[in-house]
């Protein structure tokens, strides 16, 4: 937790600029290195489309702060790609980075360009952006960071907690299912136990992944609302975390079901075949319904997935062996169960 993130540009101001004004924009920086030695030369661009074009000059004002001149000539705008700029930083300490679509363009109307009106003359005007080619020593920084993601920021550490809930539940479902289709095939007393534990596991992290989503989301995507047209947001936008109460009220039906059956085999033989439809439910919701849906969530509706989006390569060496050990603590919490549930079956008899 005490790994910072990346360095990265949360805003430029002003957002918007008009042609023919040489405007100054302020960069602001997150955890960047302006004025450190080791930075080297810091270079800023705008990108527009595939081209690069050099501001007129740039300030260091501190480590985190770059003022920038930049203007577009009016004759220039309709030869743009499109009317948003992004700000790309280099420097050998912070690598690449940029913001897209960070300032816009505001177009003014210009009179129609006549055939005694030659290029030259055009050209010539006192406001010129100027292409330019990038050239650097480092693209990538040399620090142990966090990755940088826009609208996640800060709380994208929350990615060693909220996925890895997925990943137990994900885990104890398939067990449970192995569980209780071996109970049907044998109906062995201790399948049903290891299957109705593992659900309760699964249940669990099922909650846990669901509330750390909901707390994420809220301070993600749902930033200004209150709690109340948040959850009905998050329960009704977007399909994944709809799916995902789904599939955890599916299993809560589960509990339900046992406990209101008092015949041991008829409660056995009930849940396990409940159980068989409930996986189904799970990853209908989970797995596959969002990937045919529009979702806020990476890898879902067109967004990159999870892996490219909110890992690196640094990220990758702690987060899978992570993931491994919640659920391996997954397991454990399991075996506990099992041991409890088998030795109140052992009292009765």
């Amino acid at each position: 937790m005490l790994t910072p993130l990346a360095p990265g540009i949360p805003n430029v101001n002003p957002l918007t600029f008009k042609p023919d004004t040489l405007q100054t924009f302020t960069i602001t920086g997150y955890n960047t290195h302006f004025t450190s030695p080791q930075a080297g030369k810091v270079q800023l661009w705008f990108k527009n489309g595939n081209n690069f074009y050099c501001p007129d000059s740039i300030t260091i004002v501190n480590d985190n702060t770059i003022e920038a001149k930049f203007a577009v000539g009016a004759w220039q705008q309709d030869s743009l790609e499109r009317s948003n700029f992004d700000v790309v930083v280099n420097n050998d300490l912070d690598g690449t980075f940029a913001l897209r679509e960070a300032v816009t363009l505001i177009k003014k109307k210009v009179a129609p360009i006549d055939s005694n009106t030659l290029i030259e003359d055009i050209k010539l005007a006192p406001i010129v952006a100027a292409k330019c080619t990038p050239s650097v020593n480092t693209d990538k920084h040399s620090l142990f960071v966090f990755p940088y993601r826009e609208i996640l920021y800060e709380s994208v550490r929350n990615t060693f907690y909220h996925v890895p809930m997925w990943f137990i539940m994900t885990t104890m479902v398939l067990f449970s299912l192995g569980f209780s289709i071996a109970y049907l095939m044998t109906s062995k007393p201790q399948y049903d136990i290891y299957a109705s534990s593992a659900v309760y596991v699964a249940l669990l992290a099922g909650i846990c992944g669901y509330a750390t989503g909901m707390i994420w989301s809220k301070y993600t995507w749902f930033i200004g609302m209150g709690w109340g047209p948040a959850i009905r947001n998050m329960a009704f936008q977007d399909i994944k975390l709809s799916g995902a109460l789904i599939s955890v009220a599916a299993y809560a039906a589960y509990l339900v079901l046992r406990g209101s059956i008092t015949d041991e085999i008829k409660r056995a033989r009930i849940s396990a075949v409940y159980n068989i439809f409930a996986v189904v439910i799970f990853m209908m919701f989970v797995f596959i319904v969002p990937r045919m849906m529009d979702s806020l969530h990476p890898g879902n509706g067109g967004n990159p997935a999870f892996s490219k989006y909110d890992l690196d390569s640094h990220l990758r060496m702690f987060f899978y062996p992570a993931s491994i050990g919640w659920i391996i603590l997954g397991f454990w919490i399991l075996s506990i169960i099992i041991r409890i549930k088998l030795i109140e079956q052992k009292r009765e008899q």
